[in-house]
């Protein structure tokens, strides 16, 4: 039975002798030949042709080196103004021998503004009303959270109503049966001299009040305008 190759083989690396710092490791390097059916059999080593491979290599201990493995940042700890990220930082030595001197930090300053803007409201009004149906009012403003300064960055979506409906015990009759029918009846019951509540009339108007005498008295141009729009879209 005939050899197939000689080749050198090579045996696997000693640890390294020393645990800390510069060390060296050996290995067993053989000359050997390969027979058809794949079998190794140790030979001489002149038989082998090329250079025989090193048998000893510099190595480095590692158990006493600084390994510190950090995790990713947290989030800013507020979303105005400048607060601070967190992170783990542990040691990963084999021997838990981590130099604490070179040891990453695991709290860092961080700066955020994507959320100044808030809304801001005032407390609820009285009823505009004494009898029947009114109106609560309250300023809604959007201002920084730090400064307190306005703006325009709040979110329209989000933004609280700035009125509502309250409602009081029954008017009497007197004035219940002013209640407008019509526009018609409107013009010839009151004199328009302009609106008396402007910062009201919109929300009135909105709210479908203008059918009440006493808030046509009030807001009787805006309320003109939307018997009017009423006539000619009815028209």
């Amino acid at each position: 039975m005939g050899f197939f190759s000689r080749s050198w083989v090579g045996g696997d690396w000693t640890p390294c002798s020393s645990t800390c710092g510069k060390g060296t490791q050996f290995r067993n390097v053989t000359c050997v030949y390969q027979l058809q059916n794949g079998t190794y059999f140790k030979t001489r080593n002149l038989y082998c042709l090329g250079p025989r491979p090193s048998t000893i290599q510099g190595c480095e201990g590692r158990d006493c080196l600084t390994l510190w493995e950090a995790s990713d940042w947290s989030k800013c700890s507020t979303d105005c103004g400048r607060g601070i990220h967190l992170r783990t930082v542990n040691c990963t030595s084999p021997q838990s021998k981590c130099d604490l001197a070179t040891k990453p930090s695991e709290e860092e300053e961080c700066e955020d503004h994507t959320n100044c803007y808030k809304w801001r409201t005032g407390e609820w009004s009285k009823c505009s009303s004494t009898c029947g149906k009114g109106l609560h009012s309250r300023v809604v403003q959007c201002m920084h959270r730090v400064t307190g300064r306005h703006g325009n960055e709040c979110p329209t979506l989000s933004k609280p109503p700035a009125y509502k409906q309250c409602q009081q015990k029954p008017c009497n009759g007197s004035i219940n049966i002013n209640t407008i029918t019509s526009p018609s009846l409107a013009a010839l019951t009151y004199k328009c001299t302009g609106d008396q509540w402007t910062v009201y009339c919109r929300v009135i108007r909105e709210k479908n009040l203008c059918q009440d005498m006493r808030w046509y008295q009030r807001c009787c141009q805006t309320c003109k305008d939307f018997y009017a729009n009423k006539q000619y879209h009815g028209s």
